[in-house]
């Protein structure tokens, strides 16, 4: 059994599931700009998130855009909840623990974890043949997963792993693989089935499973 965990924003329930029986526990970003927590709460739950996956390779965990945009080497990137006081603390922290975070992760069975999920625009847009890919683009030039498109929501198949929203996600996905992503809120889980199966026959899915404050955990 795999758990995946959507947007943390400061929040340490990701600890309740520490003693389930898991082959892999993914975290899917933004573990910074919560809106209710203080700064100090959000910096130390980073710093033992990134103890665990040190000391626990089964714990895999992705950027989110409110991770990325405290990074260097990115051009002038704010989104809301940008802690402008606490951006240096935050950004020396991400930076020490850089190589923890990946874009994607990508099972053997076809299913990509990440913050928002991975288009056929952006793969084109960049030259990509794999999903592996991008986490090689993104240590070359940060700036990849840049906000981009027209949408100020985000709701563009050109945005990049950290942005893309449902509607278009679901408009332009990858072939031939499940998502599982978190960046836009839903009232609970909501696993969207696909036209495309697997070898043994299973529909494909994309599956949202950021709750905002509802505390959730997915099991694939």
């Amino acid at each position: 059994m795999r758990l995946a965990i959507g947007d943390i924003h400061g929040r340490n329930f990701w600890k309740h599931y520490l003693d389930e029986d898991f082959s892999a526990y993914y975290m899917l970003g933004d573990y910074f700009d919560s809106y209710n927590l203080p700064f100090d709460v959000q910096y130390h739950n980073f710093i033992e998130i990134c103890d665990a996956a040190k000391m626990d390779s089964r714990i895999k965990l992705c950027l989110g855009n409110h991770d990325y945009h405290y990074l260097g080497n990115i051009g002038f990137q704010r989104y809301s909840g940008y802690q402008k006081l606490n951006a240096r603390r935050i950004r020396h922290i991400l930076e020490t623990n850089i190589t923890l975070l990946q874009i994607v992760h990508v099972t053997e069975d076809r299913f990509i974890l990440s913050h928002a999920g991975v288009s056929r625009r952006f793969m084109d847009k960049l030259g990509l043949g794999r999903i592996e890919e991008i986490n090689d683009g993104f240590t070359v030039n940060r700036e990849i997963l840049s906000f981009d498109g027209n949408d100020i929501y985000g709701d563009n198949i050109t945005q990049s792993p950290l942005w893309i929203r449902p509607r278009s996600l679901m408009k332009d996905c990858v072939c031939g693989y499940s998502q599982i992503v978190g960046h836009t809120q839903c009232a609970s889980i909501t696993e969207v089935l696909l036209q495309t199966r697997d070898a043994a026959d299973n529909p494909r899915k994309l599956v949202f499973i950021d709750t905002g404050e509802e505390e959730s955990i997915y099991r694939f």
